[in-house]
């Protein structure tokens, strides 16, 4: 390209002319006239820096991240200013935003080298180093922040306590607790009212045995302090049950949605079974599995079918197999909002749904906020009230939440008659060590409290000193998670008399090895006010009994209520005198201590602790009373004649304001002579035309699921149609197309036959006016299955999509997620359904069937040139971006030569219909942009000597 030589005269986008006629567009709104002269006012180097900021803003705020991107650089590259680190700070933010991060990292080193001393980048730099998994990198960049903000400055003190929170944030998630807590105490210093900080504060406080954990600080006192500690962090520091609720009140208060209009109905459903969700993400190897296994294998499938929602790290631990396996529908839900994940819970009509998280880490109340299913519970992860008003019952007994306890829970109690807690009774357990392996001294009489070091109090602890004064040949057996609590706990046994040799600490070991080691030890010692939970679960099921004091709320009962079940009701006692006596008394007598070891032993599988079958008999019953909704006497038979076999598939219906009438579409799905099917349609429209047309067929027919959310565009809609799905399979339907009977039975016997492919897809019929199929000819004259490298080519090199609409084709659900609509994880609209073969293609291969198994009207020809200009324009992209992803086209020359023509025939067609494009005032940005991206990869890509042109 040539560019003609400069003038002595401004133009209208030059000099003081174009500045003012940015600034009129600026102020009467015109954003793409706006963008148009700042492009060239800054490859001018002429754009002042204000303008820059402003024109930019608007760019992004309008989302064009992209448009901003490039004016940044630009200006960047054609200007001389003192304030270039700015330009390149505020190129990074955008960059993040785009999740170019790698090209924000070099953004932000800019901006540094111009200004070494700009904090602002320096701490950004640091949150981008943590994305990028680079945790000290991370580190030394907020450390070097804290060393330059200078406190003179008005926004100082601010910088300087976002660099300390940072840092102890992180070095909180990497164990390193005393370096956290130091962060924290200076940002607390700095600013006393961060009650976010203040929660962390204590909480590592009590990680690291440093008592007290609420030790007044900055003019905070303990009780300010107390009155921020999260909930969970409470559970230890007070055992006042009217405190632990209002510590789960404000939590709830402060930061869980409120007032959404409840999605299930208030009714409930009518289903042969009843439909039991499990809400989690700790579906993995974690507390709540280790107890829960079981119950999800022992449910009586002809009474219940289980659903899990959960949003789990995929560990590869043999238990979460187990876990995923034992359900009827394991659901992913961690790509999805909490609205969204609300709304597909809601679509499977869910009767109850069991939360197992509370508000411990990960939790997602606001699920819970939209009431997805018409009763909600919660039980097992949090040993207290959660405060959640969207939560009906917690699942109790009457010894870990008495009657008189209950009026400080939010839920009311499900009682159930003989024990709170489920338990797996397949744990393996290893081969015990020796004591000697354990670093245990032979002869000792070993008290153990494998508890986490966060129930540990100093009152727990003078206790345990008390019993070894009396107990002399008795050492304590501690589980340690860190140096600071070890070297914490040793000098508090020193000041209290016990020498530290007598403290023996454990660290963190595999499952079966962990069990293994209670039945190295002689008496497990619980915590007072949070209670062992699973912890005495796994001593008792390893054949240690345990000895607990009973306090005055749930978490201060639960191992009082495991050892009832367990059949060991002397070891429940009262208080720390009682505790004190019996712990020394068992010490001393060897005799009493076997005869609970032995009973314990013999009546292990039979006690009501352990009976797991015997559990979940009554867990169902208890769902039973509570679930709304009429369920008829004769559940399980219908149950067993009617379930539907093979993979539920979903075939997605989106509609709008522009769409024809749904009902012929909709027939032809219900229609299919696959029965497993499911149809879910998603209504964007303003007015409720299409609901009143649907209403019969929705009364009539279960397998139909609608949704009305008006002004949602067409992208959006789809997607939401999609979260709302619950199908293995996908299928998208739109009301102008129709499928074949057949078409659904024949695809899934393809995926059957061929399970690594990525779609199936067949030729596609069009429809007259009348609705009647027009006979096409089929891409192949045979069923056959085609390699994704070669059918990517082929649309690539000419520019058109012979595999067809969407509704043409089948898909996984799990690829549908990724896919649909996209590719390289950019939406496409003119061109949805070329993009998402595109990126199936790029991983797989795909079956075609010749003959056509679906119809679709072809779509009505426009008068303006939008569609064509918009379908251009995505070609385009498709293929920049196959280029840079390298799939498809390998041949660096054959592409440049493709994209070469391409870029000429587009320029052509441009210069062409400018007048209707200029009519129909058609984004000037869109062009620019293509052609910009088109020519850059024409003129600067690196092509092998060997395929030069």
């Amino acid at each position: 390209m040539t560019s003609a030589a400069p003038s002595s005269t401004h133009t209208a986008t030059e000099g003081p002319l174009g500045l003012a006629e940015l600034g009129r567009a600026l102020a009467e709104g015109r954003q793409a006239q706006a963008a148009t002269l700042a492009f060239a006012l800054a490859a001018d180097g002429a754009l002042p820096l204000p303008e820059l900021f402003g024109v930019a803003a608007q760019l992004g705020a309008s989302g064009q991240p992209a448009q901003a991107i490039a004016l940044y650089r630009s200006w960047i590259a054609h200007t001389v200013s003192p304030l270039m680190h700015a330009a390149w700070f505020n190129l990074a933010v955008l960059l993040v935003q785009t999740e170019d991060l790698s090209g924000a990292e070099d953004a932000y080193r800019s901006a540094l080298t111009l200004r070494p001393d700009f904090a602002e980048a320096r701490l950004n730099l640091g949150t981008l180093q943590e994305r990028l998994q680079q945790q000290e990198l991370a580190l030394d960049s907020w450390r070097t922040a804290l060393q330059l903000v200078d406190p003179a400055r008005p926004d100082g003190n601010a910088l300087r306590i976002q660099a300390l929170n940072n840092l102890g944030r992180l070095l909180e998630i990497l164990d390193r607790y005393g370096e956290a807590e130091a962060m924290l105490t200076l940002s607390l210093e700095l600013n006393p009212q961060q009650p976010s900080v203040i929660t962390h504060w204590v909480h590592l406080r009590q990680k690291q045995c440093r008592w007290p954990a609420l030790q007044p600080i900055a003019g905070l006192s303990a009780d300010d302090l107390l009155g921020a500690t999260s909930a969970l962090a409470t559970l230890s520091a007070c055992g006042d049950p009217v405190v632990q609720l209002a510590a789960a009140r404000r939590f709830v208060q402060e930061k869980v949605l409120h007032g959404v209009a409840p999605l299930a109905p208030a009714a409930g459903y009518v289903h042969p079974r009843l439909r039991i969700g499990y809400l989690s993400s700790d579906l993995c190897s974690h507390a709540v599995s280790i107890l829960t296994a079981e119950l999800f294998e022992l449910h009586d499938r002809q009474l219940v079918e289980v659903f899990a929602f959960s949003w789990s790290r995929e560990d590869g631990s043999p238990l979460r197999a187990r876990v995923v396996n034992a359900m009827d529908h394991y659901v992913r839900i961690g790509g999805l909002t909490d609205e969204q994940a609300a709304e597909f819970i809601r679509s499977h009509e869910i009767d109850i749904l069991v939360d197992l998280h509370g508000l411990t880490l990960g939790a997602r109340p606001d699920i819970l906020s939209y009431r997805p299913a018409p009763v909600q519970m919660t039980w097992l992860g949090f040993p207290g009230s959660t405060g959640l008003p969207e939560i009906d019952y917690v699942i109790a007994d009457e010894f870990v939440l008495p009657p008189e306890l209950a009026p400080h829970f939010s839920e009311k109690p499900l009682y159930l008659p003989r024990c709170f807690q489920i338990n797996d009774r397949q744990r393996a357990i290893g081969v015990a060590p020796s004591r000697a392996e354990c670093g245990l001294p032979e002869d000792a009489f070993v008290f153990c409290s494998f508890n986490n070091n966060h129930k540990f109090t100093p009152q727990d602890f003078a206790l345990w000193m008390r019993i070894l004064r009396r107990v002399p040949n008795a050492v304590l057996w501690l589980l340690a998670d860190g140096e600071e609590a070890k070297r914490n706990l040793t000098q508090e046994a020193v000041k209290a008399g016990i020498g530290a040799e007598r403290l023996i600490f454990a660290g963190r070991v595999v499952p079966a090895q962990y069990l293994a080691r209670f039945r190295v030890a002689d008496l497990f010692l619980d915590t007072l006010p949070f209670n062992a939970g699973t912890t005495a679960s796994d001593a008792l099921w390893a054949g240690l009994p345990l000895l607990t004091q009973v306090g005055r709320c749930f978490a201060g009962r639960m191992a009082g209520s495991l050892l009832r079940a367990a059949g060991l009701p002397e070891l429940v006692t009262f208080s720390a005198e009682e505790y004190e006596e019996k712990a020394v008394a068992l010490a001393q007598s060897p005799q009493e201590l076997a005869a609970l070891r032995q009973r314990l032993a013999e009546n292990r599988m039979e006690s009501d602790l352990f009976n797991s079958p015997q559990f979940v008999r009554d867990l169902e019953a208890a769902y039973l009373r509570v679930a709304r909704g009429e369920l008829r006497a004769d559940a399980g038979a219908a149950a067993a004649t009617a379930r539907p076999t093979g993979p539920l598939v979903s075939i997605l219906l989106p509609l709008d304001e522009a769409s024809p009438s749904p009902l012929a579409a909709l027939d032809s799905a219900l229609a299919q002579t696959y029965a497993h099917i499911e149809v879910v349609i998603a209504d964007s429209s303003a007015d409720t035309r299409h609901e009143a047309v649907l209403a019969p067929r929705l009364q009539a027919d279960a397998r139909i699921k609608y949704r009305r959310k008006p002004g949602v565009d067409a992208a959006d809609n789809l997607q939401r149609c999609l979260a709302l799905c619950g199908g293995q399979f996908v299928n998208v339907l739109t009301a102008d197309s129709r499928l074949h009977p057949h078409k659904l039975l024949r695809m899934l016997a393809c995926f059957a036959d061929n399970p690594d492919i990525a779609l199936v897809t067949s030729s596609q019929d069009g429809l007259d006016a009348a609705g009647q199929p027009l006979l096409a000819a089929p891409l192949l004259p045979v069923d056959t299955l085609v390699t994704g490298p070669s059918m990517g080519q082929l649309m690539l090199n000419s520019q058109s999509n012979p595999l067809g609409s969407l509704s043409a084709a089948l898909l996984r659900r799990a690829d549908a997620d990724a896919t649909l609509g996209r590719f390289e994880g950019r939406r496409y609209g003119a061109l949805e359904a070329a993009a998402t073969w595109l990126a199936l293609l790029s991983q797989r291969g795909c079956v075609y069937l010749h003959e056509a198994l679906s119809a679709q009207a072809a779509p009505a020809p426009r008068a303006d040139q939008l569609p064509a200009m918009d379908a251009a324009i995505e070609w385009l992209q498709l293929l920049l971006d196959a280029h840079r992803k390298q799939c498809f086209l390998h041949d660096g020359a054959a592409f440049h030569a493709l994209l070469a023509a391409r870029l000429a025939a587009f320029s052509s067609y441009t210069a062409e219909h400018y007048l209707a494009l200029r009519a129909a005032r058609y984004p000037v940005e869109r062009i620019q942009q293509i052609l910009r991206l088109g020519y850059q990869t024409l003129l600067l890509d690196d092509i092998p000597a060997s395929q030069t042109i």
